[in-house]
This record gives C-alpha cells, sequence and structure tokens, in this order.
C-alpha cells in the first residue's frame, strides 16, 4: 500500500494514474493474488450520526489465520472503531433492470439507545395511542436528524445572549457564532477553527484591496462573497490532494456569514482599529466554541429532542433576560475608577 501511494514508477501502472482509495486496493489485490494470498476489497460506514453516511473502503487481506484490514491511505493495520462492514468485494451495491431513471442510494445513521423514551414510543404503538401522532419521533430518520440539530440553534441563540448581555463578549452579530458552532459539528473545533481563521484572513487581504477600487456595497460584498467560494474550492482540492479529509468540511461553513464577518471586520479595523477588530474575532470564536460545547452536550440534545415543547421553556428565560439593562461583568472592571470617586 505504501508503494502504491508513492505515485511513482511501477505505481502508476498498477493504478493507473487513478489514486483513490478503491483504485488502490483494486492493485494491491491484483498484486496480492498473483502471490497467492487471499486479499479483497471491503466497504463499510462508520456509526457516527449523519444525514447521508459515505462508505468507506478498506482492504482484506487473510494471513493463513484471520483476517487482517488495512488503510489504503497510509498502510495502517486494524479495523476502526465503530466501523461497520456493509459489503465484501468490488461489485456493485445494487443493479436496477429496466430503469429509466438515475437511482440515488443513501444512508441515514443514526444512534437508538434503549432508553425510557424508547420503550415509551413502543408502548405506545402497541396501544396505538393517538399522541404519538404528534411526536417527532413518527418522522423519518433523516428528518429526525435535521430536527435534532434545528433545535439546539435556540439554545446556542441563548448562550450568546448570555455572553453578550451579562458577559459583556463583543462578537460580530448575534446568529454567526451559532452557525459557525453548526459547522464545528462536523469540522471539530480545532480543523474548525484553522479553516475559520485561513478563510477570514485571505478574505481580509482582498477585502482591503477592494477598498483601492471605490466600490460601492452590493458590488464589494458579491465580490467578497465570490473570493469566500473560490477560497473553499481551493482548500477543499489542496485537502484532496494532502489526503485530509477534514479540509472537506468547509463547505459546510456559512459562506454569507462569513461574507459579511469580513466586511464587518474590515470596518471595524477602519473605524476603531485592528486591536477591536481582532478583540470582536476572538471574542465571536470563543462564543461559538461556547455554544458547540452546549449545543452538542448528549443528555442535553436528547431532552430538547424528546420534548421539543421546552422551547417554551427558553423563550421565557429569553424574554426575562433580555429585559436586563445592568452592568455586565467586563464592565465592572471599566467603571472601577468611577466606583472609588464615589467612595472618596
Amino acid at each position: 500500500i505504501k508503494e502504491l501511494n508513492k505515485r511513482e514508477g511501477s505505481a502508476k501502472l498498477l493504478v493507473d494514474n487513478h489514486f483513490g482509495d478503491e483504485s488502490v486496493i483494486n492493485a494491491a489485490v491484483t498484486v496480492l493474488n498473483q502471490a497467492k494470498i487471499y486479499a479483497m476489497l471491503i466497504k463499510g460506514i462508520y456509526l457516527n450520526a449523519r444525514s447521508k453516511a459515505e462508505f468507506k473502503a478498506l482492504m482484506a487481506v487473510y494471513n493463513g489465520q484471520k483476517w487482517l484490514y488495512i488503510n489504503p491511505q497510509n498502510g495502517s493495520m486494524g479495523l476502526p472503531k465503530n466501523f461497520l462492514i456493509w459489503q465484501y468485494g468490488a461489485q456493485p451495491l445494487y443493479e436496477v433492470a429496466g430503469g429509466a431513471q438515475k437511482v440515488v442510494f443513501s444512508l441515514t445513521v443514526s444512534p437508538t439507545p434503549i432508553n425510557a423514551l424508547t420503550i415509551a414510543k413502543a408502548r405506545g404503538v402497541q396501544t396505538e395511542s393517538q399522541m404519538l401522532r404528534f411526536s417527532l419521533l413518527q418522522l423519518p430518520i433523516h428528518v429526525q436528524e435535521t430536527y435534532k440539530v434545528l433545535l439546539t440553534i435556540p439554545i446556542g441563540a441563548f448562550i450568546i445572549l448570555l455572553l453578550r448581555n451579562f458577559v459583556g463578549l463583543t462578537t460580530f452579530g448575534t446568529f454567526m457564532p451559532v452557525l459557525i458552532a453548526l459547522a464545528f459539528r462536523e469540522t471539530h473545533i480545532v480543523w474548525g477553527v484553522t479553516l475559520f481563521i485561513l478563510i477570514v484572513s485571505f478574505g481580509l487581504i482582498v477585502r482591503f484591496y477592494l477598498d483601492q477600487l471605490r466600490l460601492l456595497l452590493v458590488p464589494r460584498l458579491a465580490a467578497i462573497l465570490t473570493v469566500v467560494i473560490l477560497l473553499m474550492i481551493s482548500i477543499s482540492i489542496l485537502s484532496q490532494n494532502l489526503g485530509l479529509e477534514h479540509g472537506f468540511s468547509v463547505a459546510l461553513f456559512p459562506m454569507v456569514i462569513l461574507t459579511m464577518t469580513i466586511e464587518r471586520m474590515c470596518i471595524t479595523w477602519d473605524e476603531r482599529g485592528a486591536s477591536e477588530a481582532f478583540k470582536a474575532s476572538l471574542g465571536s470564536l470563543f462564543a461559538a466554541i461556547v455554544a458547540f460545547k452546549v449545543m452538542s452536550f448528549p443528555p442535553l440534545q436528547y431532552l430538547i429532542f424528546a420534548f421539543p415543547e421546552l422551547l417554551l421553556v427558553l423563550l421565557a428565560f429569553i424574554l426575562w433576560f433580555g429585559q436586563y439593562k445592568g452592568y455586565r461583568l467586563t464592565e465592572l472592571r471599566r467603571f472601577k475608577a468611577l466606583a472609588q470617586q464615589d467612595l472618596t
């Protein structure tokens, strides 16, 4: 596997210049079979919650005693954690006879733990309860996964409310940190922050260049949006060539929000200085990380999905806290000198 991934010499002849996972495995299987070693391609999926699970190809080799599983990208051995083998061999997953239209095949993976909610649903089905018809559990799996994400957005907005109105954290907009936190669900924090900083940094360079052209607001935003999309495409292609799967997740970032973030950061830079612009950027990233941690807390996700009426309680807290007009935590230090003058 490692020799085939060098992409030179005889490796090009065996793989035929198509250095994908399946091509590398097929070439390795051919070589091993010629040496009387039984090997074959297998496909499977990771048992992580996702709406469209992608098949991952591995190579299985029999050493006379047991099967060994090898990663086609780096040659590491062992079956990955939470990996379900779906198919043995390189045959097509399905065949359509007499079909005139293109067939789309997709898998939705959703963990279904045996808990009180599952038992209650089974009991409701047995008793033919009419209340079960109004439950989210009756929806298709892929729709349930969508609502599991949507139901956490008000929680993220509530966290931003606390950070802005009570702590005094400065952010670019209200919903930008929440949407960035949603993107962190797939990219995770380290890669998500890295990709965010990379896109915003290049976007700022382009934005400062556009200042020299004296463009109006709408053409300037359209130009920045185009550049952001080009940057996302470039990162995806570069990640493909370097074998970095996390780089593909850049497509999950909200491009319009990134565009507005670049524009507002540039305006803040011009009006209030670079320190305030960086302060707001770091505040937005910190708010996004905190919102992501809270929104991805499994017990909270379970409660809000099982009992969506809890959003009414959250709405009550938002209306209550929204009436607060007192000091924020960051302002206590700011007005400390005035308090000392009053005491003297």
